[in-house]
């Protein structure tokens, strides 16, 4: 009977891994990991007394995303510089609870509609730590959080137009500063009809490209109909349309159908909007990913090269 790997805790109760544990995890053997954090300076797991290497969810994380851009044909001499470029630090430790108090802060910011501080603590955290952590624990429940105090009434829309352009801008500015991959599967990526706001094409468009993947934004509000011509005047692997908001069934039985009819690639739909209706979605001849910005890039990955689902 196999036992439980060793696992340790650290203040805020964050669970660490040995090197045995994470190279299994991930797929890189462990003499590479010690390169990594010494020759390259990847990684900077915590250490026990005795010295040995223990590494956190962050780092299994940082693992995986140096994997990708090796997979991408990134000579791995570059790896540290586009992971400087990305804002990515090497991990030495979690956010823990700071994560709650981050939010609240930059939610202070964004009702005093303060962007110097916004943009202080936002900085601050893309320092510290990894750029999709920063997205999954800061964007997205700060996203949620102002968008539902406009539905609820606790504030006026004006913070969330202040915040959604905020990082609407950011994201912008990210994205055009990201090396391209042009080496990789290319797809056109667009935001479903009616979707005013970009932020969330945006974040799938930063990981797919950090993935590997050759992008084409085609922005908001983007009429299904026009997205086949596209394809074709681009040889696309793949279509992402992004939803955020919920679609109207007519979008779904009768643009959508005929978007998956009209082109040879797969079409996926990802985002918030489509949490509920994947059966929907699927009988129309497209593909759910859900929410999850990473898990859903894996799978339009592992889809393109592999042909199949998983």
């Amino acid at each position: 009977m196999k036992t439980k790997p060793m696992v340790a805790e650290v203040g805020d109760k964050q669970e660490l891994f040995p090197i045995s544990v994470v190279a299994e995890a991930t797929g890189v053997p462990t003499v590479t990991l010690r390169a990594w954090e010494r020759r390259y300076g990847f990684l900077v797991p915590h250490r026990t007394p005795k010295g040995h290497r223990l590494f956190s969810v962050e780092h299994i994380g940082l693992i995986r995303r140096v994997t990708a851009l090796l997979d991408s044909g990134i000579p791995v001499s570059r790896v540290g510089d586009l992971l400087k470029l990305e804002n990515i630090q090497p991990v030495a430790a979690s956010g823990g609870d700071n994560w709650a108090r981050i939010r609240s802060q930059m939610l202070d910011a964004i009702n005093d509609f303060d962007e110097m501080r916004l943009d202080q603590l936002y900085n601050d955290s893309l320092a510290s730590f990894p750029i999709s952590m920063v997205t999954e624990e800061l964007i997205i429940p700060l996203l949620r959080k102002v968008g539902k105090n406009w539905e609820h009434g606790v504030k006026g829309v004006a913070e969330e137009h202040f915040f959604s352009l905020y990082i609407r801008n950011k994201l912008g500015s990210r994205w055009h500063h990201s090396p391209p991959m042009l080496t990789g599967r290319r797809i056109v990526a667009a935001c479903m009809p009616g979707e005013r706001h970009e932020y969330g094409l945006l974040l799938f468009a930063l990981v797919a490209r950090s993935r590997g993947f050759d992008l084409v934004l085609l922005g908001a509000d983007m009429p299904l109909e026009e997205i086949s011509r596209v394809v074709d005047r681009t040889r696309a692997a793949g279509v992402v349309i992004s939803a955020t908001i919920e679609p109207g069934w007519q979008l779904i039985e009768r643009d959508l159908r005929k978007l998956a009819a009209d082109v040879s690639c797969p079409v996926f739909v990802g985002g918030a909007g489509i949490a509920e209706q994947d059966a929907a979605i699927a009988s129309v001849g497209a593909r759910p990913v859900g929410v999850d910005l990473v898990a859903g890039v894996e799978e339009i990955h592992r889809y393109l090269h592999d042909g199949e689902a998983v």
